[in-house]
């Protein structure tokens, strides 16, 4: 009985710990217990014991998951939202890159516009204020434009310097936002401590105040 015990404890700690959704709605109260030991009893490779499953998750120690919520969330300085962002797909070719780069010069960051370009060897994803998107598309032939996405809201989070070396610290963000069903559209880390993160205008208030909160733990 105590190997039994034992093992249907590092099965349930083994389940939730592989599960960050699982372990930080644990902590806030929104994990059924019984619900998650009849999903954790149906994935088991051998026949536990319900019951023993539902009391080794009530054992589960939160204090831990607590004290890690609470330092994520000082690391958070500052959240920041803007709202009429659209996101251009384009084919990555030597015109691309040359209409991008003479855009880019008369774009005015210091009055807010947006204009963030993330490349990779096919594609070109282009990050713009509503207004810089209709002016550049005018710029780029209708068949480089493999996607366009408008209607975005882009949450920047500012993080203190420390949060590139603490694992974990990104994915309590993404968490936070999943437990508050936010459908994130992009992320992306601009320098050091800072996240951008881009989801429906729809989700824009529920994406601030739910990094919010996780800043206010």
């Amino acid at each position: 009985m105590p190997n039994q015990t034992q093992s249907v404890g590092e099965l349930v700690r083994g389940s939730i710990e592989r599960d960050p959704v699982v372990r930080f709605g644990l902590l806030r109260g929104l994990v059924n217990h019984r619900a998650l030991a009849r999903a954790i009893q149906a994935e088991s490779p051998v026949d536990v014991s319900f019951d023993a499953l539902l009391s080794a998750i009530r054992r589960y120690p939160l204090q831990g998951i607590h004290e890690k919520r609470e330092r994520v969330g000082k690391m958070i300085l500052k959240l920041a939202m803007k709202n009429k962002v659209t996101v251009l797909s384009l084919k990555n070719d030597s015109e691309t890159q040359r209409t991008i780069a003479q855009f880019s010069e008369g774009v005015n960051y210091s009055a807010g516009e947006t204009f963030r370009v993330i490349s990779s060897m096919d594609y070109v994803s282009v990050t713009l204020d509503t207004m810089n998107a209709d002016r550049f598309e005018t710029r780029v032939p209708k068949s480089t434009i493999r996607k366009k996405t408008a209607g975005l809201a882009e949450l920047t989070i500012e993080m203190g310097p420390e949060v590139e070396e603490s694992p974990g610290a990104l994915a309590a963000v993404v968490v936070e936002l999943a437990l508050n069903e936010v459908n994130i559209r992009q992320l992306t880390s601009v320098g050091p401590g800072r996240v951008i993160v881009l989801v429906s205008e729809a989700d824009a208030l529920k994406s601030y105040l739910a990094v919010e909160t996780l800043a206010k733990a």
